[in-house]
């Protein structure tokens, strides 16, 4: 079945790779990922290498002298080994009508904010696409009503988002899972939450001479869920999974990012109530550019940051309560767009760290190769309550990518 639905995606992409549809375009790849260790526990798949196939396609349609554009962005992916991670989305399906004055979006899109490297603190609108990324950065696609106003005293966004989606999780013989696994199947909300829930966000966002600023309050259902034990052998027993619970919250949220010369300054900072006692949350840092390295075209970026998570454990786990992050990103300004980063999270109480490599190049006009890499190092295996990357120290993978544009 998977090889099937593998097979339909490539030929899709193939016949729009060829179509004389105009505004086609996005990519289908192929992932192949090799994991250092065999896994954890008894029930996950053995498989070590492990092949997966994803296809994005992308059609816009302008018409009213550019008035009206129409975007229609589906996903999908076939895996080998997670049924989970076997999934399509529809990323973006939206219609926008821009003037001047005022735009106005409706539809199913993506929304994105944030500044900061490690970690993306005030992007709360779209829900996590968690397996296929732990990084967050990938997004499933959230129905809302965005109009956008801009104006000499700042740009003003208000969105209406009638439908909750539910966070994915790696299914019970995936990789990459928490212990016990979260059955995402069996999501729960809190008081008068649901999935029908109208939430609403505003953002006021402005630049100030080197200084871009965001301001913006969210109220609805919030997007990280508690994890709760289920015990369906008995309280006196190991619980057998763990159920997400979904609460009504109301979060405030600052983004900033200044540059002076070399020197580019970050901030994301929040505070949340709704989920346990009122909590913040900070990640600053700072990125130094050196540009053209020993008289050549490459220019190397040193970061660092520094993230704070005040929640209590009745709020949703996190693993970045008290760390700081340390990276390197090379940028080879040739024809290929040649790219590499790497960074380290580590705990300073704990010193569990989380690494990531990646890097890109293209080749020619239509093909692009990709890397990536997580490594876990001192997750602690003896406290999986406390600790939300137990389930993680022996997955840590390499995965190569070779992807195809059209």
């Amino acid at each position: 079945m998977q090889s099937r639905l593998l097979f339909v995606i490539l030929v899709i992409s193939t016949v729009m790779t060829n179509a004389h549809a105009a505004e086609w375009s996005g990519f289908a790849a192929m992932d192949f990922r090799t994991y250092a260790n065999a896994p954890v526990f008894p029930e996950q798949n053995n498989l070590r290498f492990v092949p997966s196939g994803v296809a994005q396609p992308e059609f816009r349609h302008e018409w009213g002298n550019g008035a009206h554009r129409l975007t229609f962005i589906p996903f999908g992916r076939v895996d080998a080994i997670d049924e989970h991670r076997t999934h399509f989305d529809l990323r973006e399906l939206n219609w926008l009508y821009q003037n001047p004055k005022w735009n106005i979006r409706a539809g199913v899109g993506r929304v994105f904010w944030g500044v900061t490297e490690s970690r993306h603190l005030v992007d709360i609108i779209n829900q996590i696409d968690l397996v296929e990324n732990i990084n967050g950065e990938e997004k499933l696609g959230q129905p809302m009503v965005s109009l956008n106003i801009p104006s000499a005293y700042g740009n003003f966004n208000f969105l209406y988002l009638p439908f909750f989606r539910d966070r994915t999780f790696p299914a019970l013989h995936g990789r990459l899972r928490f212990v016990p696994p979260v059955d995402q199947n069996a999501s729960e909300f809190s008081g008068s939450a649901n999935r029908w829930h109208p939430d609403w966000a505003v953002r006021w966002s402005r630049t100030f001479g080197n200084v871009d600023i965001g301001l913006a309050h969210f109220m609805g259902v919030g997007r990280e869920p508690r994890l709760l034990p289920r015990f369906d052998n008995g309280f006196d027993t190991n619980p057998t999974a763990l159920i997400p619970v979904y609460d009504l919250i109301q979060q405030t949220s600052l983004d900033a990012q200044a540059s002076l010369g070399n020197w580019l300054f970050k901030l994301e900072a929040i505070t949340r109530s709704g989920q346990g006692k009122r909590f913040a949350a900070v990640v600053a840092g700072a990125e130094y550019t050196h540009y053209g390295l020993l008289g050549t075209d490459i220019d190397v970026g040193l970061l660092a940051e520094y993230l704070y998570d005040g929640r209590d454990r009745t709020a949703p786990p996190t693993p970045f309560n008290n760390d700081v992050f340390f990276g390197v990103r090379f940028a080879f300004n040739d024809a290929q767009n040649t790219q590499f980063l790497a960074g380290v999270t580590t705990d300073v109480e704990t010193q569990a760290k989380i690494g990531t490599v990646t890097a890109s190049r293209r080749i020619g006009e239509k093909w692009k190769i990709e890397l990536e890499s997580r490594f876990f190092e001192n997750i602690s295996p003896d406290h999986p309550r406390t600790e939300i990357l137990t389930g993680y120290r022996k997955d840590s993978y390499i995965q190569f990518r070779i992807a195809r544009y059209f």
